[in-house]
């Protein structure tokens, strides 16, 4: 387990390095990777491809269509970037959804990636009803109120830091002055359904249990989405254009980020993040476990829900020794996991791909922005909590 941590920061580099250095395509060089990978950690060669298929099938399943979708809608409709402000708004909108990667996927027409992506992965991680403040505050049993009170301003500041540091490294979007139009409505109406799909998944079933659950998951599945966003921007431009439509340039950013679900479920095959999670569990650290501990687990297997499901787990029953076992401290325990899961996000997640693809960066700097900016919105967002664990 821990030679399969320590090979993880040099298959990274091993990654950027074939990318960067001999043009290989990023999704063979993560098949590549993972495979030597796997054979490094003396995974079965069946483990090994069992693995990756699952991530990969999971990871377009989740996010294909949505690439897709989102490329096609600016290529058919929407020539210019948002404008900041509004391009802020959409990324904490986004964030709100079942899935950031598919936020993200479907605001590519939006630029501004980088601060659209560190205020996407704030939002997801701590405001309700994404699943992941959600998961958090369950498992932890936090009431959503009172977490949504500590970790929306938390997530706004965050979010704010991120992007003031990292958002004008953007190459593609960050001199422009974007325009707002009617045909965002194309995106707005996916992303908000999304929303309500996240809505309709919470555990207390705000909008109905049975049919009325199916019906409001049901529309906001990618396929329904996909062809929702296509719909609209055809509708919305006005004109038929065959030959946009025809358009297949998305194909590599689909099959990197299907490639990069695929290592990640490698990488969570080995065991080794919630093994390293394991040492983070010091009661001596306090409000640091539960960030430290899903911090760890992103980190090292690339997913965010799984890591505030098991960072949440093995720190709940600690909740007494951490001085957190009150309705204000499990607020804070959840938000604090909810922080940790948004670092360190690099090439074993989707979501990555999409955000150097929209900024137009290299991965060698989509680590230093993308990577770096997520740990450094996560540590800002722990700052927060910390300051606000002594005053509450």
């Amino acid at each position: 387990m821990i030679l399969a941590a320590l090979a993880l920061p040099f298959a990274v580099v091993v990654i950027v390095l074939l990318i960067q250095r001999f043009s290989v395509p990023a999704f063979l060089a993560l098949m590549a990777v993972a495979v030597a990978y796997g054979i490094a950690t003396e995974m079965t060669f069946q483990s090994i491809g069992k693995a990756f298929g699952l991530g990969f099938v999971a990871a377009l399943e989740q996010t294909g269509l949505l690439v897709m979708a989102g490329a096609l809608a600016g290529r058919l409709l929407l020539k210019q970037p948002l404008p900041a402000p509004a391009a802020a708004i959409a990324g904490a909108l986004a964030g709100l959804g079942g899935s950031a990667s598919a936020g993200l996927a479907l605001l590519q027409p939006a630029g501004r990636a980088v601060g659209v992506a560190l205020t996407v992965l704030a939002a997801q991680a701590l405001v309700a009803p994404s699943p992941l403040a959600v998961a958090a505050a369950s498992v932890v049993h936090a009431g959503i109120a009172s977490m949504a009170w500590i970790a929306v301003p938390v997530a706004i500041v965050a979010a704010a830091v991120g992007w003031w540091l990292f958002a004008r490294g953007d190459r593609k979007s960050g001199r422009l002055s974007g325009r707002l139009s009617l045909g965002w409505l194309a995106i707005a109406i996916p992303i908000a359904l999304l929303i309500v799909q996240s809505i309709a998944q919470m555990p207390s079933e705000p909008l109905g249990k049975g049919g009325a659950r199916e019906f409001y998951t049901g529309i906001s599945k990618p396929l329904v989405l996909a062809v929702l966003a296509i719909a609209l921007a055809i509708l919305l431009s006005r004109r038929w254009q065959p030959a946009l439509l025809a358009d297949t340039s998305w194909a590599p950013l689909l099959l990197a980020a299907g490639a990069a679900g695929g290592f990640a479920r490698v990488l969570d095959e080995t065991g080794m993040a919630e093994l390293l999670a394991e040492y983070m569990l010091d009661p001596r650290l306090g409000l640091l476990v539960p960030f430290l501990a899903a911090a760890t687990m992103k980190t090292m297997q690339g997913n965010s829900l799984s890591a505030v499901l098991t960072a949440a787990g093995m720190v709940e029953p600690m909740l007494p020794v951490l001085g957190l076992d009150s309705p204000t401290g499990r607020a804070l325990a959840a938000a604090a996991t909810g922080a940790g899961s948004i670092a360190i996000c690099h090439v074993n997640d989707p979501f990555f791909w999409i955000a150097t693809n929209m900024a137009g960066v290299t991965p060698a700097k989509g680590l230093r922005l993308i990577g770096l900016g997520s740990a450094v919105v996560a540590l800002a967002a722990l700052a927060l909590l910390a300051l606000l664990k002594l005053v509450l």
